[in-house]
């Protein structure tokens, strides 16, 4: 199973804990109203229907409803592309001329 892609609905009735697994996912409140703790950090996040938080990958979370809420976890898309590797750049900066000088690159 791919779980990079699983998204989850949380129901939760009024007064529930959910603890939130630890890694990089997105929380959308889709009903209700959510508080949600946020382990070694000082700041709490509530969320009403509609409003995303993202956690950071290290980041673990407890989820409390305020009243009968739907929240939603879903993993955070990485939109980055992945820097080449050097060794796929270097032909290119010889075949423009460039120059390897004290560790910097330089064009003749």
């Amino acid at each position: 199973m791919k779980t990079d892609t699983l998204t989850v609905d949380l129901n939760m009735p009024h007064k529930a804990l959910q603890v939130i697994p630890q890694g990089a996912l997105r929380l959308v409140c889709r009903e209700g109203s959510v508080w949600i703790t946020l382990d070694h950090d000082q700041r709490d996040v509530v969320l009403n229907p509609g409003e995303v938080f993202t956690m950071r990958p290290q980041q673990r979370a407890i989820a409390y409803a305020l009243e009968t809420s739907v929240l939603r976890l879903e993993p955070v898309v990485c939109t980055r592309r992945a820097a080449a590797p050097r060794w796929r750049w270097w032909p290119q900066r010889l075949r423009q001329g460039g120059k390897h000088a004290g560790g910097a690159w330089v064009s003749a």
